[in-house]
């Protein structure tokens, strides 16, 4: 995969962080630094969001409803706080008290009611008035990120324990699992929510990503037009998928039909299939020979040759892909590179958790590939055909360590467990010097 650049705004490497690039500038205003360090804020702030001519609707919207980043700073800003080692601590045997709690939620509409009023003056403001309401925003923001945000996340298991019906938690949950490629559990909250609140506009957006990952297109796009409807579809977070929910109907029907097919192989015909050991887990891989034979025969060539053991991740994105392949000793790197097969009009598409090759063009693949968080219509050929990737496997098991492999995870080992009787040899071309 070609390392696109990162916004200039959004520089942290994390969920949605580098597909904004594209669309990304300078917005300014109060919420500027919030947008830096934040891309759940960033997906609301966008060009369209905080543009100081729509910024009203958007801005009052976002915070009454719990999107800026005072209340939705829980999923992906500071990935490292939240971690799949330093997640929250379940709710299991936790002390909870309703009255901390509380103080908590109503510290959290002092904040969003505070930024609204600055948020009010700032537009007819002149220069100066809007450095002083920026820094204000700035402050509170700051206040909210050390004080607050830590203590609701470490009790938001328990509260949403105590009480599911809580919107309060279960926001909080539903972007802890969201920043953790938690895209199932994400969904079963965000349906849980839209029960007492149809019009949430963080469960409308989250929900429809949720239901996306899961391949459940139908309800996603049932989800992202009411939030369309209701004005209040980001168009960084629930509005990249909308049109892709309508398209990805009748993908998924097709590619349906064929795994159908391909689970009902027998014998020789049985497609071949890789374990792959991380130090996140095991992940189980099924490998698309019928429609990508010399990309499957490379990889198992590498596999076989123990190219892989101990190999880190060196690349993920999170609500987007896990990135290996790449030998930290450049001598011990491929020396070849192989033809795209994403071509042909057989070529499969990227779902969840889709195993693809990652290249820097067209042609220029070698070992490296990378496992999909959720479909991934950018890389579509009809969407980006200068960006097109060729799909060669899935994972059959093990999605729950996909999603939590971070950059420096290791593949332990990795084994074909599963091939065709035939040679496994790969037609090369050398790599441009």
């Amino acid at each position: 995969m070609a390392n696109r650049g990162q916004s200039p705004i959004v520089k942290s490497t994390v969920a949605l962080s580098e597909r904004s690039r594209r669309t990304s500038r300078d917005w300014g205003g109060p919420v500027d630094s919030i947008v830096r360090n934040c891309p759940v804020s960033a997906c609301l702030f966008g060009p369209v969001g905080f543009a100081l001519g729509s910024h009203e609707m958007i801005f009052s919207r976002a915070m009454l409803t719990g999107l800026l980043l005072v209340v939705g700073s829980f999923a992906t800003c500071n990935r490292s706080v939240f971690s799949q080692e330093n997640s929250p601590p379940a709710a299991e045997g936790a002390a909870f008290d309703p009255a901390e709690w509380q103080s908590l939620v109503k510290k959290k509409a002092e904040v969003v009611a505070q930024i609204t009023e600055i948020s009010k003056g700032f537009q007819t403001a002149d220069d100066a008035k809007k450095r002083e309401l920026a820094a204000q925003a700035q402050k509170l923001q700051r206040e909210f990120q050390s004080q607050v945000t830590p203590k609701m996340a470490k009790l938001a298991p328990a509260a949403f324990k105590h009480n599911p019906k809580d919107i309060d938690a279960a926001e909080i949950m539903m972007q802890i699992a969201y920043g953790q490629n938690r895209f199932s559990e994400a969904a079963g909250i965000a349906d849980t929510v839209l029960k007492q609140d149809p019009k949430n506009a963080l469960a409308l957006n989250i929900g429809g990503v949720g239901h996306f990952a899961r391949h459940d297109f139908e309800k996603s796009l049932e989800l992202l037009e009411t939030a369309k409807q209701n004005n209040v579809l980001y168009p960084r977070l629930g509005g990249q998928y909308l049109d892709s929910a309508r398209n990805y109907i009748d993908y998924w029907k097709k590619e349906q039909q064929i795994r159908q097919q391909e689970a009902s192989a027998t014998g020789d015909d049985q497609l071949p299939r890789v374990l792959m050991k991380t130090t996140k887990g095991d992940i189980l891989l099924e490998l698309f020979e019928n429609e990508a034979p010399n990309t499957v025969a490379n990889f198992i060539s590498l596999v076989e040759s123990g190219y892989y053991d101990g190999i880190p991740f060196h690349r993920v994105i999170p609500a987007f892909m896990a990135q290996g392949g790449r030998q930290t000793d450049p001598a011990a790197a491929v020396d070849y590179t192989i033809k795209c097969e994403c071509y042909q009009d057989n070529a499969r598409r990227h779902f969840t958790g889709t195993l693809s090759m990652a290249h820097a063009g067209r042609d220029t693949g070698g070992a490296q590939f990378f496992i999909t968080h959720l479909p991934t219509p950018h890389l579509d050929r009809e969407i980006a055909p200068q960006s097109v990737h060729t799909v060669f496997g899935r994972a059959v098991d093990g999605m729950d360590a996909v999603a939590a492999l971070e950059v420096g995870d290791k593949i332990v080992s990795a084994t074909v467990v599963r091939k065709r009787d035939h040679e496994y040899k790969p037609v090369t071309q050398p790599s441009a010097p």
